[in-house]
């Protein structure tokens, strides 16, 4: 499904809130910190870093320091961040209500990412926040 550039980043704020607001407190302040992006597409050099081949996609990336990973004296010089790639999570949905689950789902699992975290425990955190 292919909306505009617009559209899709108006759809990715709604479902980052959406996930701020279902997360406990305590994860929702140092989620709020992580600066999301919207890109078409990823770049050569990241498919080349991650070793992706032809026939394999790339929806999100976190970039960053997983929070696990931080001593309490560690200097972060620029935010950590979340990049959606519209191009390859437009290609996946035939509908809107498709398009937002995907939307989600790439958030939510960056978001595990960050919080150096499986997709499974951050969605457990979310039934119980």
């Amino acid at each position: 499904m292919r909306i505009s550039r617009q559209a899709f980043e108006e759809m990715v704020l709604q479902e980052e809130r959406s996930i701020l607001a279902l997360l406990p407190e305590e994860l929702r302040e140092e989620a709020s910190k992580v600066v999301v992006e919207v890109h078409n597409q990823p770049t050569a050099r990241q498919r080349e870093e991650l070793g992706l081949g032809r026939d394999q996609t790339l929806l999100g990336l976190f970039v960053g320091v997983p929070l696990v990973e931080r001593h309490a004296d560690s200097v972060i010089l620029v935010p950590d961040r979340i990049v959606l790639y519209r191009e390859p999570i437009q290609s996946l949905a035939r509908e809107a209500t498709e398009l937002q689950d995907q939307i989600h789902e790439t958030l939510v699992h960056e978001l595990a990412h960050y919080f150096g975290r499986t997709d499974e425990e951050l969605a457990k955190l979310f039934s119980t926040g």
